[in-house]
């Protein structure tokens, strides 16, 4: 084959695999330091929880929620949220549409040893009045975080944020996952080596799994966790392409979006959460379920 075939080649494959996902804007991004700068402990403080909500035919919509609201009795505070596994979890500080706002998130045991794991919703607000979604910029990663405190540094965004077509154009809830890397902490080290490893993504396991699920409800600066079985597929949004989005029994609140729900003792990701159902008694906490055609698709080559 020849050099230019083989060139042409390359970048058809190039194209092939960027169309299975979206990326953030390619202007240019502000600095790691600049990023780090930004995040003041004022700000962290007042930043708001991101909030989505289902509205006709299960489209979703993306919006900040009200500061602080309490935990509700279905978590349980992580006594130790630095020690890993626990540390892979984290806090993620983010600005959408010029708003200051955090989710949940967690680090990624890859070979890139930099990859942070959310919701879709965390790093696009998904379309908006016929339009694709708005990117969320200065990404800040703060795993353990606990009390103001981050035992391991803030890792920022690196690059461009990653989610799939079918949450930044059609706002699918069974879309509602998103990807980035993350520059070194301060002292040099790669997430996954300063945490102590990461959690390993796994796809197209059986839906009835035993869920230990983490976030940072409502204006909560520590670390909850909830435990729940597969509690059903979401009747509103089933009807939509994709696989079904999962259900648990755990009454997360916003600011949990996008945080991981591990399994196998905690070593490995199968979900995370993405919205919850209102105004029933009983409500519950769905995420999209983990296929290889969904999450692994999104974090091809990361």
């Amino acid at each position: 084959m020849s050099g230019r075939a083989v060139v042409v080649t390359r970048i058809a494959a190039g194209i092939a695999l960027l169309a299975l996902f979206a990326t953030g804007p390619a202007s240019a991004a502000p600095t790691p330091r600049r990023v780090e700068r930004f995040w003041t402990p004022a700000r962290m403080a007042a930043a708001r929880p991101l909030e989505l909500e289902l509205g006709r035919e299960g489209r979703a919509a993306v919006h900040l929620g009200p500061r602080p609201r309490a935990a509700s009795a279905s978590y349980s505070v992580v006594a130790s949220p630095e020690v890993p596994p626990f540390a892979w979890n984290g806090r993620l500080y983010l600005r959408q549409a010029g708003k200051e706002a955090f989710c949940s998130a967690t680090a990624i045991d890859s070979a890139s040893r930099r990859l942070v794991l959310t919701a879709g919703h965390c790093v696009n607000s998904g379309p908006r009045n016929g339009k694709p979604g708005v990117w969320s910029t200065d990404l800040e990663f703060v795993p353990g975080f606990n009390l103001g405190v981050a035992p391991y540094g803030t890792f920022v965004l690196s690059g461009r944020p990653r989610a799939l077509p079918g949450w930044t154009k059609e706002g699918n809830p069974a879309f509602d996952l998103g990807a980035f890397l993350t520059e070194p902490n301060a002292a040099g080290a790669a997430l996954a080596d300063a945490v102590g490893g990461g959690a390993t993504i796994v796809t197209d396991r059986g839906r009835r799994q035993r869920f230990e699920t983490f976030g940072y409800p409502g204006g909560t600066e520590r670390m909850r966790t909830c435990v729940s079985g597969f509690a059903g597929e979401d009747p509103i949004t089933a009807p939509l392409p994709g696989p079904s989005p999962i259900g648990i029994r755990c009454d997360w609140l916003p600011g949990a979006s996008g945080g991981g729900w591990l399994i196998d003792g905690g070593q490995t990701i199968d979900g995370l959460t993405s919205y919850i159902t209102e105004g029933t008694k009983n409500p519950l906490t769905y995420g999209p379920y983990f296929s290889a055609a969904t999450v692994g698709r999104l974090v091809a080559g990361l």
